[in-house]
């Protein structure tokens, strides 16, 4: 090879390796290139589109590269849409605005903005109108999302960011959300509703709260004040104002209103005496026992309990006028146990010598003294008693006039007749008729059906040939004893007047003469 030929090979070896290190380094600046890309690449209206919002937080501040979301090799930079989205953004794209919405779902580029001019939306620009089930949101409106919701953040996404309510409000009710599974303010309000709208909600937990309520009781926070909950003796008074209580002055349990009124059923406050009182058992009355003679809420704070005469007053005027005057009900009737009284007990303790007579008294005793006396005469012991003759016929129906009144003769309680047939009949007790043996009995019965029914003929103890004197004379003795004898209890009459009835003829035999007996003796 010639000197000529050596130079010329070894120059072609010197320009390929030029050229070979020339594309090497146009390759290399190539790959190196800065963001926007190749001349031959970049439209001009890039430097419109790098002042969006999306690409100043992509290209600007988060050092993305233009072929991370456009392949310009393929498709320039025509809008990539949003399945770039996914590299980066998976789990942004399963959060909530993206899915379950159905025609209402969005993407990513409903919100965000990347061509020039356009202004990043925001989220009351859609949702000042009702978006699917979502109504429009009025609270809060003015306040910047974010600040509650958890923004970005896959499936949690738009979730309230806990503890953020404490921020702007200064309300708290730690107890009240302490339970198991507790939202917090959560539980009762929802961010974007009326604050009043809460309320609403207590049933939702509470049972009580869901059942009918009494009147004016019908909302929760009418008695529990909002974010305390508690109800207080002062919400009570609020409404109801100060009620003068049963011997609050006494019994410092009777000042609270909650003691008594059951909160969410206050009108059965009459079945909570029981919980202080259960040695305490009584059926009086209508309106709950206790209740109806202890006034809760009376005029008197003083009165233990109203008066039996209050609702008893045909039983006496007064609670210590009663059984005719001068006894107090409470000597008969033991509080709180009004209906076990023993009548013959009760009676007892007055009227000890009846009540001793009675026992000795048959067929009275059995009875008691209600018997005679009626049901009633425990309050009115002067009404009409039980006839005799309801138990005696017999005997009241062979009366005689004037001995039908049963208690004229007979002591009621003792078990004989106590007053003497003289007691009433005095002048006839001292005739000689009144002092035989035997007595009235001999001649009179009180009443039937024993004794004699008639008083007997006289000639049954006083025989004709018996009969002393002028009582023998034929015409004395064929007489009826009662043609002289005007009276069984008397002696015969001797005047000239009751002689000359018969004897016509003797009118002027001794006109002068009172008597016929001064010489017609009867006697001897």
């Amino acid at each position: 090879m010639t000197s000529l030929t050596r130079r010329a090979v070894l120059g072609a070896a010197g320009a390929v390796v030029l050229l070979i290190a020339a594309v090497v380094a146009i390759v290399a600046v190539r790959s190196h290139a800065p963001t926007e890309g190749p001349p031959d690449y970049v439209p001009a209206k890039w430097e419109q589109f790098r002042t969006s919002a999306g690409h100043q937080a992509h290209v600007g501040h988060g050092k993305i590269e233009c072929h991370d979301c456009h392949d310009f090799e393929r498709d320039g930079f025509k809008n990539p849409g949003v399945a770039v989205c996914a590299k980066c953004h998976g789990q942004e794209l399963s959060a909530a605005h993206h899915r379950d919405l159905g025609a209402a779902a969005t993407h990513c580029l409903t919100c965000h903005m990347f061509a020039p001019g356009q202004v990043e939306k925001t989220c009351i620009g859609c949702h000042d109108k009702p978006q699917g089930s979502f109504a429009a949101i009025a609270v809060h409106a003015k306040i910047d999302c974010a600040k509650c919701h958890e923004l970005e953040g896959g499936a949690s996404n738009m979730a309230v960011v806990g503890a953020t309510c404490a921020g702007c409000h200064e309300e708290r009710a730690p107890e009240h959300g302490g339970h198991a599974g507790s939202k917090g303010c959560m539980d009762c309000h929802h961010g974007h509703e009326p604050a009043k709208l809460a309320s609403a909600t207590c049933g939702s937990c509470h049972a009580e709260a869901a059942k009918p309520h009494p009147v004016a009781h019908d909302a929760c926070i009418s008695c529990h004040e909002p974010h305390t909950f508690v109800a207080s003796q002062g919400k009570c008074i609020g409404c109801h104002g100060e009620k003068t209580t049963l011997v609050a002055r006494l019994v410092p349990a009777h000042r609270e209103c909650l003691n008594c009124h059951e909160p969410h059923a206050p009108a059965q406050a009459a079945a909570a005496c029981a919980k202080c009182h259960q040695d305490v058992r009584v059926q009086h009355g209508s309106a709950g026992a206790c209740v109806t003679c202890h006034a809760p809420h009376g005029d008197d704070p003083v009165a233990a309990a109203v008066t039996c005469t209050s609702c008893h007053a045909k039983v006496a005027r007064t609670d210590l006028d009663a059984h005719a005057g001068g006894i107090a009900c409470s000597a008969c009737h033991k509080a709180h146990d009004f209906a076990s009284v023993d009548a013959k007990t009760i009676c007892q303790s007055c009227h000890a010598r009846e009540t001793g007579q009675l026992a000795t008294n048959p067929g009275h005793e059995k009875g008691g003294c209600t018997s005679c006396h009626g049901a009633a005469a425990a309050h009115a012991p002067m009404a009409p008693e039980v006839a005799c003759g309801s138990c005696h016929a017999a005997e009241q129906s062979t009366a005689p006039a004037g001995h039908q009144r049963c208690v004229g003769c007979h002591e009621p309680h003792a078990s004989k007749p106590t007053p003497a047939c003289a007691t009433c009949h005095e002048k006839e007790s001292h005739d000689p008729h009144g002092t035989i043996a035997g007595g009235c009995a001999t001649c009179h019965r009180a009443h039937g059906p024993g004794g004699v029914p008639a008083a007997p003929a006289c000639k049954s103890c006083h025989a004709s040939a018996s009969l002393p004197a002028l009582h023998e004379a034929t015409g004395h003795a064929a007489l009826a004893c009662a043609g002289c004898h005007t009276s069984p209890h008397g002696t015969a009459s001797v005047d000239r007047t009751a002689c000359l009835g018969c004897h016509t003829n003797k009118r002027d035999h001794n006109a002068d003469a009172a008597t016929c007996t001064g010489c017609h003796v009867f006697k001897r």
